[in-house]
Formats: structure tokens, C-alpha cells, sequence
């Protein structure tokens, strides 16, 4: 069953995948709209345990650590996605989340490269990849939120 939740976090995740692809980056007001909707949601209404939300928060960080180290070999505003999505999930829904959208990311490659559409240095949006391994998380088996 869809909730309000998981209609409003579909919503930006969305409309940020478009802007991911139009124009390689992610515009600020929606992760700062989107950080603020996570931490209400689990001050107000989230029944997680602390610990799941911190282990959710840790990965996002380190992914915005990755993004540094690699000089945005993954971009903030991907990392940044994955923060957020931390603090909303928690650690295990945010890895179910993580794994189908690599495992998407990955056959995307693949099938762009073996069609010959890409060179190895083209970068794929990664934001779209994490809305759809959302999303299928929610239609696999509504774990998400």
C-alpha cells in the first residue's frame, strides 16, 4: 500500500532524477527540502530504532566521503541522495534500496556498452537508478517505509 510517505519521497526522487539527467546536477533546495522531510518524518512519525537511522546515516556519509575522495567520481548530490535516503529508511532498507539500484546501474552499462551507445568514460545519472531501486524495493515487497 502506498502511504504518504513513500508518495512525497517518490515525488522527489523524480523530480530530482529529471534534473540529474537534463543537467547533471541535483539543484539544492530539493536536498535541503528533502533532508528536513527525512529528519521530521523520523522526529514525528518514524518508529525506527535510533540505531538503524544512524547506520543509515553513516553509509550516506560514506558516500559523501567516497565523493570526496574520488573528486566527485559520484557526485555530492547522489551521495547527498543516499544521506537522505539513510535518515528516511535506515541502514537495512537503505542497502535494499542501494543493491537494486547498482544492480540496475550496472545492466544499464552493460547494455550501453555492448550496443556501442557509450565510450567507458561516459557517467551514467545515478539518481534515476536510485529512484527505480526505490521504487522496485516498495513494489517487491513494500519494505521501504
Amino acid at each position: 500500500m502506498w502511504t504518504i510517505s513513500r508518495v512525497i519521497s517518490m515525488g522527489i526522487l523524480a523530480g530530482a532524477s529529471i534534473a540529474d539527467i537534463h543537467s547533471r546536477k541535483i539543484p539544492v533546495y530539493i536536498l535541503i527540502s528533502g533532508n528536513l522531510m527525512a529528519l521530521g518524518y523520523q522526529i514525528f512519525i518514524g518508529k525506527d530504532n535510533i540505531w538503524l537511522i544512524l547506520g543509515g546515516t553513516g553509509i550516506g556519509l560514506l558516500f559523501l566521503l567516497i565523493s570526496r575522495i574520488t573528486r566527485e567520481g559520484m557526485g555530492y548530490g547522489d551521495s547527498w541522495s543516499i544521506l537522505i535516503l539513510g535518515i528516511y529508511l535506515g541502514v537495512w532498507k537503505l542497502l535494499e534500496v542501494l543493491s537494486t539500484a547498482f544492480m540496475l546501474l550496472g545492466a544499464a552499462a552493460v547494455i550501453c556498452l555492448v550496443g556501442k551507445k557509450m565510450s567507458r568514460k561516459y557517467r551514467l545519472p545515478f539518481l534515476p537508478f536510485l529512484a527505480a531501486g526505490y521504487l522496485c524495493s516498495i513494489l517487491a515487497g513494500g519494505m521501504c517505509v
